[in-house]
């Protein structure tokens, strides 16, 4: 109920909008890579956060751009939820005083597990402009064996000796932090560290062609940049020089890995090692190992559920969910909801009316096929959506997750696997991605940065 005594806000025509305080100027700062101009894969990007002395970076707002070019002899097609980003297997942020402020492995599987959560329509508008990704990026892709023609089904492609421009967001931690960044403060040069993935990971390609070649180059940062008027850039190195710590608090996430055999089926348990402070979640993303090195499978996107009929974790020692979720992939009783709502939970949808999932293809037809979780995989050899998460924040603010840093027990996975499931198969193996979704602190104290999550002492000030 507004309240009555108050001016109405259209009424106060005598009121002077307030300046902002510190007054900031913008201005936009392209940085390049400082060890070469054109990468192949396996090798390793270094891009330079150039940030002018006494100056804030909003990396919010700063994106990346770098052309793709197809060296083979084939078409290559990018990947349906990531496009090119495909390209960027292990993602590092290292400070100025080298050591390493974040790092993901395999963030490009994490960057599609993230798309994967969201509407198809934003997948198949923005990320396909921004990145290539799919126009129908909620349809089932092979991984295995392969697709004799993967023209006309909405995935972008590059012929042989042409190139696409790949417009990037970081998924970083570093990168989407509640603050702005103070590095015009501080001394030496914080930098990107990229290694690119390997040719048959990145792309797909037609059955019959299980070979791709790439290079990257034009690799651009753009950074806005904020400048404040002298007197408060006075006060901030005052107050950073007096010890005063500056707390920037962002999400971060940790990439832990294990396998589920093949030929098996039944009882797995899968033990992860992780030491986070306060984690929030947990994300497992399962991928066929074979079609991580072959250019006719899904390789990044590609998830696979192996027909998992129950799972939950053991966190510290306790079981959690104490009852264990129940999954379906046959037609005949499917049962995709509570997978699914453990998967929203995780990530902070699960209040949301607007947060969608990118497994719907077809939706055009009178009848339009569910990609979520897949029925058969061992025969379809297709990938879905579902991801096997876990909420573990208590409630949603930072630092209200569990701290695993004293625990003695470790991070255990326990799931039911099925016989129709991709892993029961002689070339079944599967890899599981357990990214581990946790707080970070960066803390400038006038002497140094620190990265909470990891205790590692970080830049110094000028």
């Amino acid at each position: 109920m507004s309240d009555n005594t108050s001016t109405p806000i259209e009424m106060r025509l005598s009121e002077v909008p307030g300046m902002p305080s510190p007054e900031m100027e913008l201005t936009y700062v392209t940085a390049i890579p400082m060890n070469g101009s054109t990468f192949s894969q396996n090798q390793e990007c270094r891009v330079g956060l150039n940030v002018p002395t006494d100056c804030f970076v909003d990396l919010k707002r700063a994106y990346m751009k770098f052309k793709i070019n197809n060296t083979g002899a084939a078409p290559i097609f990018l990947d349906p939820l990531i496009g090119g980003a495909a390209v960027i297997d292990n993602w590092r942020v290292i400070g100025g005083t080298g050591a390493l402020l974040e790092e993901v492995i395999h963030y490009n599987t994490f960057y599609a597990a993230m798309n994967a959560n969201k509407n198809t329509d934003v997948v198949s508008t923005i990320h396909h402009l921004y990145e290539g990704a799919s126009k129908r990026p909620g349809k089932a892709e092979k991984v295995e064996t392969g697709t004799a023609d993967l023209t006309g089904v909405g995935l972008t492609s590059i012929t042989n000796a042409e190139s696409r421009v790949i417009t990037h967001r970081p998924q970083s931690a570093f990168f989407n932090a509640d603050r702005y960044m103070p590095l015009g403060y501080t001394q030496g040069l914080t930098y990107i560290s990229m290694t690119l993935a390997q040719n048959v990971t990145a792309f797909l390609t037609n059955s019959g062609t299980d070979a791709a070649t790439y290079t990257i180059s034009e690799v651009e940062l753009h950074l806005p940049i904020l400048k404040p008027g002298p007197e408060f850039g006075s006060m901030f190195r005052s107050a950073m020089s007096s010890g005063v710590p500056i707390q920037i608090h962002s999400v971060g996430v940790q990439n832990t890995q294990q396998a589920i055999p093949a030929s098996t089926t039944g009882e797995n348990t899968l033990t992860f090692s992780t030491r986070k402070r306060s984690v929030k979640s947990l994300v497992n993303a399962l991928r066929l190992n074979t079609a991580i090195t072959s250019s006719l499978a899904n390789s990044v996107s590609g998830f696979v559920n192996c027909d998992i009929s129950e799972m939950n974790f053991s966190v510290g020692g306790m079981r959690i969910p104490a009852q264990r979720i129940k999954v379906n992939t046959d037609a005949n009783g499917k049962d995709a909801g509570e997978l699914l709502a453990n998967q929203q939970l995780a990530l902070g949808h699960y209040s949301s009316d607007l947060r969608g999932i990118c497994s719907i293809d077809a939706r055009h037809n009178a009848d339009p096929v569910e990609t979520y979780l897949i029925t058969d995989e061992k025969t379809s050899k297709e990938g879905g959506k579902a991801l096997f998460s876990l909420d573990l924040e208590s409630y949603n603010a930072a630092f209200a997750g569990k701290n695993l840093a004293g625990q003695g027990l470790p991070l255990v996975f326990h799931a039911q696997t099925g016989s129709k499931g991709i892993q029961n198969q002689a070339t079944g193996a599967v890899l599981c991605d357990l990214y581990v979704i946790h707080d970070v602190v960066y803390v400038l104290d006038g002497m140094t940065w620190c990265n909470f999550s990891k205790l590692i002492n970080h830049i110094k000030i000028i």
